[in-house]
């Protein structure tokens, strides 16, 4: 094993995924360099150009990295990308983090930190986002009420929604309204 590849594996460095996989003797998995797993011991590790090597001799994908899937891009990606599903499909309703831990079977700590970590926001701020951009459609329309668009979009009062729509546009409901 060269000097480099050992460095990225054992600094979980992205740049190298693709170029080379490694594989562990004792548990027979194939890893991505940039894969989160404990820091393997050199002396059971054999490097592989491409993943169906490493296959075609015994090994199997991590379950953590999936070199077979290209296109992944990671578990906490793949968490965000849940988490902002539900929260999409989900916006209208009470918003509480335990659901979204119950429904994606995971930590709702963890879940908060993946989130932010990917999005640079945490999930109730996505929330807030999602529930203005919907208020500002149905403002546009000028046919319902401050109070009704509260309700709609997933707020309880409209003293609640008028705070989160001025944090995320500047302007209140009713000024945002009349600029339409």
């Amino acid at each position: 094993m060269i000097q480099e590849e050992w460095q990225a594996i054992k600094n979980n460095n992205k740049c190298y995924d693709g170029s080379f996989y490694y594989a562990l003797t004792t548990t027979k998995t194939i890893c991505r360099p940039s894969c989160t797993s404990r820091t393997p011991n050199p002396k059971h590790v054999r490097i592989f150009k491409e993943v169906s090597d490493a296959l075609k001799v015994g090994f199997r994908p991590c379950t953590r990295c999936k070199p077979n899937l290209m296109q992944w891009r990671g578990y906490k990606e793949e968490i965000s990308n849940q988490t902002k599903l539900y929260i999409e499909t989900h916006f209208k309703e009470k918003y509480s983090l335990k659901n979204i831990s119950d429904t994606l079977n995971k930590n709702p700590h963890y879940i908060q930190r993946c989130f932010k970590e990917i999005n640079g926001i945490t999930p109730l701020n996505y929330l807030h986002k999602l529930r203005v951009n919907e208020a500002k459609q149905l403002l546009s329309q000028n046919c319902l009420s401050i109070i009704e668009i509260a309700l709609e979009v997933g707020y309880n009062d409209s003293t609640q929604f008028s705070v989160r729509f001025k944090e995320h546009t500047g302007v209140t409901p009713t000024m945002f309204r009349g600029t339409q």
